[in-house]
């Protein structure tokens, strides 16, 4: 069921979170520590080392991959894809996801699919191989630069029943996410402290921001959760120094809200032939938020609908250096989501079903398993200094059971229904996709 709070909702069933001075702890540089354990460090005391052959998993070094325009594309196509289904169900409020966040943590499910269902899910992923697609993400993941005023920290997590007759996952498996994604593995009875362990990872790994990701009891049947967090915690790159100005906001749905408009100036202007908007770039110039307001007449809706990755991607990567005087709303709010119908209208089917899903590759064995459910929940917050945002999205396997303003200056006021995102400025990609239709 989808849920649209006041200040809060979307994403679960894929895990994602993040946040600036509390998300130093999150960072996932490649091969820090064993990916199989019995405890949550810091959260449990801890108890017997999982039984071989899962307790010699390690990570490894393996080889990354640069991007390329193919994986730029993907990667894109991905990210507004998801937003298309998306909007579909959630039309006219405000919706936040975290493209990376989810593919992170389909993409380490993807290592346990076979035959039919592995081809949907790289297909619905980019439509890159499987092998090539985690040398990809490596790199990216561990390429983001550290700044000290600008945090993006990265934690995966695989979290397993333990009930050896029911799910005993293949070393190769829990291998190949340790290598690529850093993931550590936890051996747990799925009862209510194994909720409150799952809880409280996910908030660390946010900086509070996503202090739960399930709010149910884990039922009976679920075996198996892999889990994505990120923490995305900057200041802008130019601080505003004026004071927020009250203006009206006429929201998506006819009501008019007065906000607090931040005014600046700034310098990469973005447009097509049916909107116009701005880059304004976070301390260290490694991320930016990109702002896209539609025409007069046009719903960020419909202006969604009608792109192609190949468009967005062009917006992104062609802004025109001039000066822009800008009008950015501060707002806050959640977003929770649960993602399999729009993954099922993407293409990804069988991986859903508990007759033909293929998760041989999990198990190593004709063992049933389905992904339940892909939980995504998200949290942003902008204001004069900056922007904090964190994710989590959580991969649930079941088994079967106004002065005048010079002649060359653009003008982009954020007054009406908007698209925004974060973007990774070395790539272009967006690590968090919105729109925002309504002051919460």
């Amino acid at each position: 069921m989808k849920s649209n709070r006041t200040a809060a909702s979307f994403l679960a069933a894929l895990l994602l979170c993040c946040g600036l001075t509390g998300c130093g702890d999150m960072q996932a540089p490649a091969l820090e520590q064993p990916a199989v354990q019995t405890t949550v460090p810091g959260l449990n005391q801890p108890s017997e080392q999982i039984a071989d052959p899962m307790a010699e998993i390690k990570p490894q070094p393996v080889n990354g991959r640069d991007a390329d325009d193919t994986y730029l594309i993907a990667q894109t196509g991905f990210a507004l894809g998801l937003m298309q289904k998306a909007i579909q169900s959630d039309a006219y409020k405000n919706i936040l996801l975290s493209p990376y966040s989810a593919m992170q943590a389909l993409a380490m499910t993807a290592n346990g699919a076979a035959n039919q269902t592995l081809a949907e899910m790289e297909q619905v992923l980019g439509g890159i191989p499987i092998d090539t697609l985690n040398e990809y993400l490596y790199t990216g993941r561990t390429s983001f630069p550290e700044n000290e005023n600008c945090k993006f920290n990265i934690a995966n997590s695989i979290w397993v029943r333990d009930e050896a007759e029911r799910i005993s996952p293949d070393p190769a498996f829990l291998q190949k996410n340790a290598d690529y994604y850093a993931a550590d593995v936890f051996l747990a009875p799925f009862d209510e402290s194994t909720r409150g362990e799952i809880n409280s990872w996910c908030s660390k790994r946010t900086d509070n921001m996503i202090p739960e990701i399930l709010s149910e009891p884990i039922k009976p049947d679920t075996v198996m959760y892999l889990i994505n967090a990120v923490c995305f915690d900057a200041k802008w790159e130019e601080i505003y120094e004026d004071e927020p100005m009250p203006r009206d906001f006429h929201a998506a749905n006819g009501e008019t809200r007065t906000v607090q408009m931040m005014y600046s100036q700034e310098n990469m202007y973005l447009s097509d032939a049916h909107a116009a908007g701005f880059l304004k770039n976070y301390q260290g110039g490694n991320f930016a938020f990109a702002a896209i307001l539609p025409d007069e007449g046009i719903t960020p809706e419909q202006y969604l609908a009608n792109l192609t990755p190949e468009d967005l991607h062009s917006v992104l990567t062609h802004a025109e250096r001039c000066d822009v005087n800008a009008g950015l709303p501060q707002f806050s709010y959640d977003y929770d989501n649960e993602l399999s119908e729009e993954l099922k209208a993407m293409g990804m089917t069988s991986a859903f079903d508990d007759q033909t899903a293929d998760f041989y590759n999990i198990t190593g064995t004709d063992k049933q398993l389905y992904i339940n459910r892909v939980l995504h929940k998200t949290h942003i917050e902008v204001d004069t200094e900056g922007t904090k945002a964190a994710a989590v999205t959580a991969v649930e396997m079941n088994d079967e059971a106004a002065a005048e303003l010079p002649e060359n200056m653009k003008t982009v006021i954020l007054d009406r229904p908007f698209v925004y995102m974060i973007v990774d400025t070395n790539t272009m990609l967006p690590v968090f996709f919105g729109i925002l239709n309504e002051i919460p």
